[in-house]
């Protein structure tokens, strides 16, 4: 017997890069639920998006667990799209539902419906296992696209750099790297728009100065954010969760990727650059020339023939459009 409709609690990740790739997920349980009702459990500062989807919204303050979960209205079916015990503790809390989370970090202690995740994987495939125990189909190669109200036309010219990210040092390309394409593109005669957070807007006022750009509030609420994403020409930026989200709502995205793993993280859909030999190179295998020379190409619109796979290498440096398991190192 179905389990949907039904009321269906969705616990949706604190980062935004992981909110986009569970989205693909996301999608498949609201397409089952179509005639209940879904709710969304997630951070404040993500909500504005929750207006794209039919769905409820319940903002998560930090470090909610189990005293926040027994706040929450009853629910049918849980689940939770964060692998922390903290989020394992906040389904526990509700007796009623039938409650999904990842294995390890407690869940069989507090009597959670487990589900595995292959890491080898892309992370859009994460919740497969939870998908399929709830009789439902696993994600699919198809990619997330978000349907975002139109800013108008002048947004349309802009090229988007994105220098900054919430993870590791390591995962930002150089700022001087992003001063140079900044420049070069600017050059080409195309409004260049730096968009960072507060935590990076001395970066920002920095590269603006230097490109003859403008910069976008640090302060800019993420919906802002989005609608400038969502009407760019070109985006560029780290393995950041705003580069992922520009590659959701369907802007042509180049991501440089550096120690990560585009296998596992990359944007869907979107195009990486990978720094090669990263570990002993660091980014000097991956020139602002090179960089440059991808965004020419997407520009022209070389690559954006449908179900392209086309790998360009400079000292090994590889462009790539991503197959669903596709690889930056043929």
């Amino acid at each position: 017997m179905s389990r949907f409709p039904c009321r269906l609690l969705l616990d949706l990740p604190n980062w935004l890069g992981d909110f986009v790739h569970a989205l693909p997920a996301v999608e498949v349980l609201l397409a089952a639920n179509r005639q209940g009702e879904t709710t969304f459990v997630l951070p404040a500062g993500h909500a504005p998006l929750v207006r794209l989807f039919p769905a409820r919204v319940v903002a998560r303050p930090p470090k909610a667990a189990f005293r926040f979960g027994r706040s929450l209205p009853s629910f049918d079916v849980a689940v939770t799209f964060r692998h922390s015990t903290r989020a394992k503790l906040l389904l526990a809390a509700l007796p009623e539902a039938e409650a999904w989370a990842s294995r390890g970090r407690g869940s069989k202690l507090l009597g959670l419906r487990t589900f595995a995740v292959d890491r080898t994987r892309h992370q859009r495939h994460d919740f497969d296992g939870a998908l399929v125990s709830l009789g439902l189909p696993p994600v699919d190669g198809n990619p997330v696209r978000l349907r975002f109200p139109s800013g108008g036309e002048r947004a349309r010219r802009l090229v988007v750099l994105l220098p900054g990210s919430l993870g590791s040092a390591s995962k930002r390309y150089p700022p001087a790297g992003y001063l140079e394409i900044g420049r070069e593109l600017a050059a080409a005669g195309l409004p260049v728009v730096v968009v960072v957070g507060p935590r990076d807007t001395t970066l920002g006022q920095w590269l603006a100065r230097g490109v003859r750009g403008e910069l976008l509030s640090p302060h800019a609420r993420l919906w802002e954010v989005a609608q400038v994403l969502a009407e760019a020409k070109l985006v560029v930026g780290n393995d950041s969760g705003l580069t992922h989200l520009a590659a959701a709502l369907g802007s042509p995205t180049l991501a440089l990727f550096g120690p990560t793993s585009p296998a596992r993280t990359a944007p869907q859909p979107g195009w990486v650059l990978q720094a090669p030999d990263f570990a002993r190179r660091g980014w000097g295998g991956l020139s602002p020339a090179w960089v440059v020379r991808a965004c020419q190409l997407l520009l022209s619109g070389d690559l954006q023939a449908e179900g392209l796979m086309s790998t360009i290498n400079d000292g090994g440096g590889p462009l790539a459009q991503l197959a669903e398991q596709g690889t930056l190192n043929p």
